[in-house]
């Protein structure tokens, strides 16, 4: 009978890595592990939840990452090694990237938050309100749409502006601005009354007047200050563009002279030929020239709720206190409505006589775009041209 005789060999202590590159085929099995590795890295970084997750280029999966690509360059061809060298220069690259992009993306998102998602309690008392009567209709030469009137509530947000009463005196079902401010009203942010009862035919007396005067009658007792303007008037401080100056210009201008009653606010108008309305959807950043001076004497009121016997368009009857022009270098009025009375068209020597070029909104128009994701439903709310 034969027997088998088996001989014991031991097997050499080798590393693993070692044995699995010991021939050329596991080598590239190997390879086309780590490129799936780090494809599936890459897509790991580039997705949604990177803006909260954190990566450490020092650890990966309970080993250290510097080490794995130590081990796969020892073991790799130069054209390989090139190839993991750039894979793992790119994996750090996207985690610092992110890293900082997560952190400078949520002091952005504070910044935006501290002046458009502001809260207000059901009994508290606004410092600063506005009043607005509008109608917004498809064949006004001033071509003011639905976006505009939500790029001028969003611009009051910014000025300091804590609630707006928008009176809608529409004329048609269609025109009615209800649905489009429901997401502000929502936000207590808008008081939307339907004034169409009031509408047609329109009087400054019955329609405009009557309006102001009903918002006084009816919550003038929830602010402190209201401002009385159009939806292409603009309140402005040259020397101060940050979030609420209207409520610091104010303030300042209250404790300085304490016995006024109604701050008025001088016109300039802006006009010239528009720029690109796809490149410049913004109506403020649309127009850049504007009257050198005044344009007019017409004037629009800031004033104290509790001092109004009488409201009128441009200056309101007092019962206590006085008014007073503001210096025009403290706050004007910007008025976007000039360009109608050139139809729109080309600059002529004429207008450009009479205009200056003016960019001190661009600060401003900057803030807005940047923080149109964190304050609005859609961005594209103040972009798209809409009726209603």
């Amino acid at each position: 009978m034969m027997k088998l005789h088996l001989r014991y060999r031991p097997i050499q202590e080798v590393g693993f890595l070692q044995v699995l590159c010991s021939r050329k085929y596991y080598r590239a099995m190997w390879l086309c592990s780590l490129t799936v590795l780090i494809m599936m890295i890459t897509y790991h970084l580039n997705g949604e939840e990177l803006g909260i997750r954190e990566f450490d280029r020092k650890n990966f999966v309970g080993g250290k990452f510097k080490h794995a690509i130590s081990l796969l360059l020892k073991n790799s061809s130069p054209t390989n090694t090139k190839l993991i060298l750039n894979a793992s220069l790119s994996i750090k690259q996207k985690s610092t990237v992110i890293q900082n992009s997560t952190k400078d993306g949520s002091t952005h998102t504070n910044d935006c938050q501290r002046w458009c998602h502001k809260k207000n309690t059901a009994s508290s008392t606004y410092f600063l309100s506005g009043v607005l009567l509008v109608r917004i209709y498809s064949s006004d030469l001033a071509k003011l749409s639905t976006r505009e009137l939500l790029q001028w509530l969003y611009y009051l947000k910014y000025a300091g502006f804590e609630h707006v009463y928008v009176y809608d005196a529409y004329v048609y079902e269609n025109e009615s601005q209800k649905n489009a401010l429901e997401f502000l009203v929502k936000e207590d942010f808008v008081t939307y009354v339907d004034w169409s009862h009031n509408a047609f035919p329109y009087s400054i007396t019955g329609t405009q007047e009557s309006a102001y005067q009903h918002c006084l009658k009816t919550w003038g007792n929830k602010s402190y200050w209201q401002a009385s303007i159009d939806m292409d008037e603009y309140p402005f401080c040259p020397e101060d563009t940050k979030p609420n100056f209207m409520q610091r210009f104010i303030a300042n201008f209250s404790r300085e002279q304490p016995r006024v009653s109604q701050i008025t606010m001088k016109n300039f108008l802006f006009l010239g030929k528009p720029l690109s309305d796809k490149e410049h959807p913004i109506l403020i950043d649309r127009l850049k020239r504007r009257t050198h001076r005044p344009a007019n004497d017409l004037v629009k009121p800031i004033y104290k709720t509790s001092h109004i016997k009488q409201s009128h368009v441009h200056h309101h009857d007092l019962s206590h206190g006085f008014s007073v022009d503001a210096d025009e270098n403290k706050i004007r009025l910007n008025h976007y409505w000039g360009a109608r009375l050139q139809n729109w068209g080309e600059d002529t020597p004429e207008i450009l006589s009479k205009t200056m070029e003016d960019n001190t909104v661009e600060e401003i128009v900057r803030e807005l775009q940047k923080c149109d994701h964190v304050c609005l439903p859609d961005g594209s709310i103040i972009h798209t041209v809409r009726w209603n």
